[in-house]
């Protein structure tokens, strides 16, 4: 590494970018499927809507299970193959998407396939997110740990934000693309040659020491604060799940710009707000995150119209944006250095299991009580997520 004092906020923010690519392609592939995977499970294949909100979410089924794994693997072996892992895992997922095409007329058959697609997708997300974190803040050092998750969530995010209406291209073109033949191709396409990218780099070499603390422990350490993620989740997850679907029973055309919508929003606080976190504190913006994510999910709630949903997916984008960066320094900073990996794995742990969830659970609400008090209760979980963090920061203050 350059040291410190030789190196300037844009060549720090250059090294960030060049291993964030990584995660801004992996992203890409997680967003490319989900303005179309709901809807080719409810319509073409013939499942209910719980089945659909559960064909998006058990992708983070999958990523919580590989995330203690993916944890030990950064902190023990170092972030880069952990990287590596995620983009041929990738690659294969899209394998799996492409295949599904082929077995419409089976659509039991044909799930089945979607779900290991699902899973392979979910996996890659917390081999590769991750360890991007870890592996540049080993490239760029501890000091710039808010610039480096601040970049990661940027790609994330901006990743699904070119993923959402790429994938629905592909597919609407399905003469040319074969459905979902081309965002499987695409996919694989991009994880391949982003992972023979990546290999060319030079890897973080692990923290050996005796002191690490077990997958568990910190996990416990972690709890407060990944549980504000979790809950401020759910109204993210919502849209992910269930905007596309929402779409379709009001016969309104747009859901792939409300997803678009809801990463650029997401981006642009990114931007806007770059020096929040260090300048007001993790804990004061994730409040105030939390209240702006829960005014975009009042407009979803009460929303008639293609517009209120648009207003709706920016301002939840906006108040979500800043939550992970703003709540995962504080929670970074409750272990050591040897335990990064598994510090930032036991957080997203929260992200995943809320999107998990949210899926099917949020999917019997619409089913017994419609679409806007689906809305509204996860609007009421991120209310409690920013109850908690206020009696988190009332904690720490009196520490102080």
């Amino acid at each position: 590494m350059v040291p410190t004092h030789q190196r300037t906020p844009r060549a720090v923010t250059l090294k960030i970018l060049a291993a964030a690519i990584f995660n801004l392609i992996c992203y890409i592939n997680v967003g490319m499927p989900l303005a179309v995977i709901a809807g080719f499970v409810h319509q073409k294949l013939g499942f209910n809507t719980i089945i659909a909100g559960l064909s998006v979410s058990i992708a983070y089924l999958a990523t919580f299970l590989s995330r203690p794994s993916a944890g030990r693997w950064m902190d023990t072996k170092g972030p880069k193959g952990s990287v590596l892992i995620g983009l041929v895992v990738s690659a294969i997922g899209g394998i799996f998407l492409m295949t599904t095409n082929f077995f419409v007329t089976q659509p039991y058959f044909a799930l089945g396939i979607l779900f290991l697609s699902r899973f392979c997708s979910g996996a890659s997300e917390s081999w590769a997110s991750a360890a991007t974190n870890v592996w540049n803040i080993g490239r760029v050092g501890t000091e710039y740990t808010v610039n480096v998750i601040s970049w990661n969530g940027v790609t994330s995010y901006g990743g699904m934000a070119i993923g959402a209406p790429l994938g629905l291209y592909l597919s609407k073109h399905s003469h040319l693309f074969g459905g979902n033949i081309g965002i499987g191709v695409l996919t694989t396409l991009l994880a391949g040659i982003s992972a023979l990218l990546a290999s060319t780099y030079e890897p973080v070499l692990p923290v050996h020491t005796d002191k690490r603390l077990s997958f568990a422990k910190v996990f416990r350490r972690i709890i407060p604060y990944g549980s504000g993620l979790g809950l401020g989740s759910v109204g993210f997850g919502s849209i992910q799940a269930f905007i596309a679907l929402y779409f379709i029973a009001n016969k309104w055309n747009g859901s792939a710009v409300a997803l678009s919508l809801l990463g650029i929003s997401f981006v642009a606080i990114r931007f806007i707000f770059a020096n929040a976190i260090t300048r007001w504190g993790g804990y004061r913006v994730s409040i105030a995150s939390f209240l702006v994510e829960s005014i975009g999910l009042y407009f979803l709630w009460q929303s008639h119209s293609v517009l209120m949903c648009y207003i709706g997916a920016s301002l939840t984008g906006a108040g979500f944006s800043l939550i992970y960066p703003a709540l995962g320094v504080i929670a970074v900073s409750k272990v050591g250095p040897e335990n990064r990996g598994s510090a930032l794995a036991s957080f997203s742990l929260f992200l995943d299991i809320a999107l998990c969830f949210s899926g099917p659970v949020l999917g019997i609400i619409q089913n017994y009580f419609g679409y806007n008090l689906l809305f509204a209760s996860a609007g009421i979980c991120t209310l409690v997520a920013c109850v908690l963090t206020y009696i988190l920061f009332c904690k720490s203050v009196k520490k102080t």
